[in-house]
């Protein structure tokens, strides 16, 4: 299928039903003087603000783009995240590390996206409590959340991969790249279902592992 072409007089729905990389979002944003900086969320929050008829000259970045954070010894769980500058970096990992008392500390991707949340919100009263009470949450449900639901790739091979069938074939990522080329630019919902793989059968058949080979 081919790509839809960004135009200025597509309707925010049209927009959204087709399934665009973050580099093309960065180049729409380019073209029209948007922002260029922020998550695929953001990017496409600029264009649809855009698509409404507001001016660019009043699209603002969300979020500022660098913050210079804090040296490890003077974050504490009571630091006011917008006020101190804290970020994600080396310094707040060292940090975590001597709170959590472990020689290694990887960030969650939930702990990203709170601080996102919290910059775009511009919330004066988030602590780094707050990433420390995300970071303990055994499970977080990040389906509804916006920005995760633009990352459909990644969410679709995820979802094909845990298919018992995916393990049928001898290419798997081949397939998965197949199917979400025929979801991709059409109105379907761009999400992985079993049914992809019925649907097409027989176009994926010549990657299926010989009876040998299970």
């Amino acid at each position: 299928m081919k790509q839809t072409k960004f135009m200025l007089e597509m309707s925010i729905e049209e927009f959204e039903k087709h399934y665009w990389y973050k580099i093309e979002l960065k180049e729409i944003c380019q073209e029209y003087q948007l922002p260029i900086y922020g998550t695929k969320y953001e990017l496409s929050e600029y264009i649809i603000r855009l698509l409404k008829g507001e001016s660019t000259n009043k699209i603002k970045p969300i979020r500022k783009k660098n913050r210079r954070g804090l040296p490890a010894y003077q974050i504490t769980p009571k630091t006011k995240i917008l006020e101190s500058s804290f970020s994600l970096n080396n310094q707040s990992r060292q940090f975590f590390c001597s709170y959590y008392g472990v020689e290694k500390f990887s960030f969650k991707k939930s702990m990203g996206i709170k601080m996102r949340e919290i910059e775009a919100q511009q919330d004066t009263n988030a602590t780094v409590q707050d990433l420390i009470d995300v970071y303990e949450q055994k499970t977080v449900d990040l389906s509804k959340n916006k920005e995760e639901q633009t990352y459909q790739w990644n969410n679709f091979v995820r979802d094909f991969s845990n298919d018992s069938l995916a393990k049928d074939y001898h290419s798997p990522m081949k397939v998965a790249a197949y199917l979400w080329k025929e979801v991709k630019d059409s109105d379907q919902e761009k999400k992985y279902s079993h049914d992809l793989l019925i649907t097409h059968q027989k176009e994926i058949s010549r990657y299926l592992k010989s009876m040998k080979d299970k």
